[in-house]
């Protein structure tokens, strides 16, 4: 459990998604829990986390069950901002292009039309996790561009990043179903961009 409490210190998936209310009230307020809740409190401690609950009540919301807020485009929108090139260049026109048929790209995933693709699967590409986290990224989400030959999105998930393509030396973009089925690839394989 001492890498369940490393996970919560640098703001990673808290364990509510796993644990019954049952369960939260044997770990912090039970005198004689079963061994295995024992072991629990154990590496929850091992970093102060039994402790400061034990001392500060009002925290055990944090590990209360929750139902997952679900990413909607707004969010998904606000997380990944764009970085555009210097204002009135040709490569900032060219990259507001490839980011407007991104977004409708993006409308179609959260109305169910890209198939298995679903906005948390965008953000998950891009960030390695299907939601924000309770105290937000500490490196924040960003959505770049770059000059290359292939369409598939990239993903950089130790820094957040999001890379989309924009045609080299001036070129077209592909048709737009083109386009959307590289970004359902991409967004589709699990480990694509995890990496």
């Amino acid at each position: 459990m001492t890498s369940q409490a490393l996970s919560i210190l640098q703001n990673g998936p808290l364990p509510p998604r796993i644990m019954t209310t049952d369960l939260i009230e044997e770990l912090f307020e039970t005198e004689e829990p079963r061994q295995f809740v024992k072991d629990l409190r154990k590496g929850l401690d091992s970093l102060g986390f039994y402790q400061l609950v034990r001392s500060l009540p009002s925290l055990i919301h944090l590990f209360t069950p929750i139902q997952p807020t679900p990413i909607t485009f707004k969010k998904i929108t606000t997380l990944l901002k764009p970085e555009f090139a210097a204002e009135g260049s040709n490569r900032m026109k060219a990259e507001k292009k490839v980011y407007s048929k991104f977004l409708k790209y993006l409308r179609e995933a959260a109305s169910g039309r890209r198939g298995d693709v679903n906005l948390a699967k965008v953000l998950k590409f891009a960030t390695s996790v299907e939601e924000e986290p309770i105290l937000g990224f500490t490196l924040h989400p960003s959505l770049h561009f770059s000059e290359r030959k292939s369409h598939l999105p990239t993903g950089n998930t130790c820094i957040n990043r999001l890379m989309l393509t924009v045609p080299e030396n001036g070129g077209k973009l592909p048709e737009e179903d083109v386009l959307f089925n590289f970004f359902d690839y991409a967004f589709c394989n699990a480990y694509y961009g995890l990496q």
